[in-house]
């Protein structure tokens, strides 16, 4: 009974780690040009909704374009307000966080009133990955998901190519370390934070999207739950790197499925303890990651 639900939970936090690692990655991009998304929950949550309200008439993949569509309208309004006005990026991501939330909320109680049932609709499908998924243990860890899942090998490799070998990732990496050294070497650094951002927001919301459309099949108020905090406090631990990103969203979704499933193993624990879980280990690791990287600064100055 416990090696089945040790088994569950590991295949759980492959699942659970997607939105986190697609949104990581978004982040990871908008951090190495040297500006920052705050607003990346409230992109989530707007992505969740609009992600299960288009799937309700037009399918899971309709609703995971949708949730692109308006991280990017979400984050165009950002690259507005910091560029055109001249707004703090901290603060115009702070807003964009209440208002993704409160709006997301709004919508939902517009399209399904209170008292009525909530609304399910069809996630994408899992694909068994043939012979690979009859193997012990890993098959069903590994090779029992859907598509957006298995995308993500490639997605994070890919990630990783463009930001270390390509002069697409070089232009980035220059605006965020020494913007005016990139602007005189003919970098324009405007127009790469801005275009950043707005794949930051597309990812963001397709995380949204992957949460609801992708996994659930419905949504509710708050279902984000605070993991675009998460993202920011993984993207830090995973030092701006895209596999870095990813061992980090695996780890805080380990412990989130931990926390969902292994009250079943028998531990006698208050499930307080395993809802907070998740998130005191990856404060702890975050404190531990940055006071590693600071004795590794004064040890080189």
């Amino acid at each position: 009974m416990n090696a089945s639900l040790w088994i569950a939970i590991l295949a759980g936090a492959v699942a659970l780690a997607t939105p986190l690692i697609v949104a990581g990655l978004g982040e990871t991009l908008v951090e190495r040009a040297g500006r920052l998304n705050l607003g990346i929950e409230g992109m989530m949550a707007m992505g969740a909704f609009t992600a299960v309200w288009t799937a309700s008439a037009s399918g899971p993949w309709a609703g995971l374009a949708a949730a692109i569509a308006v991280g990017v309208l979400m984050a165009l309004v950002m690259n507005v307000a910091v560029y055109r006005f001249g707004a703090n990026e901290v603060v115009v991501g702070l807003a964009m966080t209440i208002l993704g939330l409160g709006l997301s909320t709004y919508l939902y109680l517009m399209w399904i009133p209170a008292g009525e049932v909530n609304r399910s609709v069809d996630v994408l499908p899992r694909i068994e990955l043939g012979p690979l998924a009859d193997l012990p243990v890993l098959g069903q860890v590994l090779f029992d998901h859907d598509l957006i899942v298995y995308l993500m090998v490639p997605v994070v490799l890919g990630f990783w190519w463009v930001m270390t070998r390509t002069t697409i990732g070089l232009r980035i990496h220059a605006s965020g370390v020494d913007p005016e050294s990139a602007q005189l070497r003919g970098v324009p650094v405007r127009k790469v934070r801005a275009r950043v951002l707005l794949v930051g927001g597309a990812m963001a919301g397709l995380a949204g999207g992957i949460i609801t459309a992708g996994d659930i099949g419905s949504f509710t108020p708050g279902i984000t739950a605070g993991r675009g905090y998460v993202v920011l406090a993984v993207v830090i631990m995973g030092r701006l790197t895209p596999l870095g990103v990813t061992a980090g969203s695996l780890l805080f979704a380990f412990f989130e499925s931990f926390a969902l499933l292994g009250q079943g193993l028998g531990f006698t624990v208050p499930s307080e303890v395993y809802s907070t879980l998740p998130y005191v280990v990856t404060l702890v690791v975050l404190v531990v990651s940055s006071r590693t990287q600071l004795r590794a600064l004064a040890s080189s100055a």
